[in-house]
């Protein structure tokens, strides 16, 4: 028996929609799996770019544009939401035409690929999903679909059975929220035989590095654990990192480092999960989400970023700001509770989304829709930031400012004693 779906009436009504506009077009399957085998579609978008008479060449070309899609859709995703698979609506049917299947299966490969070079994007979900991705064939003449999974876990893609039904509201959503904060130093890398530091790497090393401690890290739910198999409830969820209580002579070691990087600051973390999931579904989404959230980050400020062959001397000290997180509406109107998001800069409007979230995911959201305070960046001019020179001053002059301050709980307690003393002296002489 192969997998199972449900997906939402309205995307259905999308791809009704495509079939009347575009004839032919190919789109992205995004959703959440579970344990049980069954999947949850709650977005379907149009892969822009995609030509309706392809060559051997233009499936290549295809298959960049719609891995590289997949990526940038992946990066407004809510841990425990993936990019699933793909639909094809096409007067052919894309299980009978081999060079259309041919196709499909070249673009998922290569999605595939995209997601494992990149894998602090958390794009997949292989303890769910088993390598295995939808292809959803939705005829532009009949109006019928038929789905079915192409497993990736082989050089030679198997195509196998699959149950798809549209329905209206597949599931009850929870909303879990979790406030990560983060303030660690790391060593920072320098590049091989160059003086100038790579961001990149260093920001995507920090990443690494974080990922690891979730990974060990214990969740509560509503203040207490619970059981991994137990069925979800929508409660507050905290995330603990482990500390090391003992560090023993042979793990303890000395290294000498060029400069150090300060990573500090809260994510907030949003996920959505279906009622027939579990805890133990939950704490890896959370993972996945505080993860994915911040290497998107890191990727959208590095992109960027100009790109200079300068190789001086850097400055002693760099701030990089990475964007903060935005939330939106998959549906608008109807009602729906799922929500993706997106990352704005502090120098951006709050306009600046709207067109990116329309080009990559194909939803129509207003400035109205936009959830822009759910994180919130200090305003800190430039005139205000430390400079190196005052960094080093303050850390010299550190013992003279001490001696010219005031100790206040000292001063408020001779205070304290002065006036008891006046107060025990007027007593006395009103006897």
């Amino acid at each position: 028996m192969g997998r199972s779906v449900l997906c939402e009436s309205f995307v259905e009504d999308y791809l009704r929609q495509l079939s009347r506009k575009a004839g032919v077009c190919m789109g992205l399957l995004i959703g959440q799996p579970s344990a049980s085998g069954k999947d949850y579609i709650v977005h379907a978008s149009r892969i822009t770019g995609q030509d309706e008479e392809e060559s051997d060449e233009s499936q290549k070309l295809n298959a960049t544009v719609a891995s590289q899609q997949a990526l940038d859709a992946t990066r407004m995703l809510p841990g425990g939401m993936y990019v699933m698979g793909i639909f094809v609506i096409h007067p052919k049917n894309v299980f009978q035409e081999q060079s259309l299947l041919s196709s499909v299966k070249f673009i998922l490969m290569s999605m595939k690929a995209t997601f494992d070079a990149n894998p602090l994007l958390m794009g997949t979900c292989e303890e769910l999903e088993k390598s295995e991705k939808l292809v959803l064939y939705y005829s532009s003449s009949s109006k019928t679909q038929i789905c079915k999974t192409v497993s990736l876990a082989t050089e030679n893609p198997a195509v196998l059975p699959c149950d798809w039904k549209f329905v209206e509201r597949s599931s009850t959503w929870h909303k879990l929220n979790v406030y990560f904060e983060t303030d660690d130093v790391y060593p920072l890398k320098q590049k091989s035989e160059q003086e100038q530091y790579d961001t990149e790497a260093n920001l995507t090393e920090s990443a690494r590095k974080l990922r690891y401690q979730l990974m060990d890290a214990k969740i509560l739910f509503g203040g207490e654990p619970k059981p991994a198999t137990d069925p979800v409830e929508a409660v507050p969820a905290n995330v603990y990192l482990p500390t090391s209580t003992e560090l023993s002579p042979n793990d303890a070691k000395i290294e000498h480092f060029e400069g150090t990087m300060k990573f500090d600051g809260i994510i907030s973390s949003q996920i959505y999960i279906h009622s027939q999931s579990t805890f133990g579904e939950a704490e890896r989404f959370i993972v996945a989400d505080v993860v994915r959230s911040l290497m998107s980050r890191i990727q959208i400020h590095c992109d960027s970023l100009v790109q200079t062959e300068d190789t001086t001397t850097q400055d002693k000290i760099t701030l990089n700001e990475l964007p903060r997180r935005i939330y939106f509406p998959v549906r608008t109107q109807t009602g729906f509770p799922v929500q993706f998001s997106d990352y704005l800069f502090p120098e951006e409007s709050v306009e600046t989304p709207i067109g990116r979230i329309r080009e990559i995911l194909d939803i129509g959201v207003a400035v109205r829709d936009l959830n822009c305070k759910v994180e919130l960046v200090p305003v800190v001019k430039e005139d205000e930031r430390p400079t190196e020179e005052e960094e080093v001053w303050r850390s010299k002059s550190k013992e003279d400012d001490f001696e010219g301050k005031l100790n206040m709980p000292v001063v408020g307690g001779l205070v304290t004693v002065i006036v008891l003393l006046i107060a025990l002296l007027v007593y006395y002489l009103m006897k």
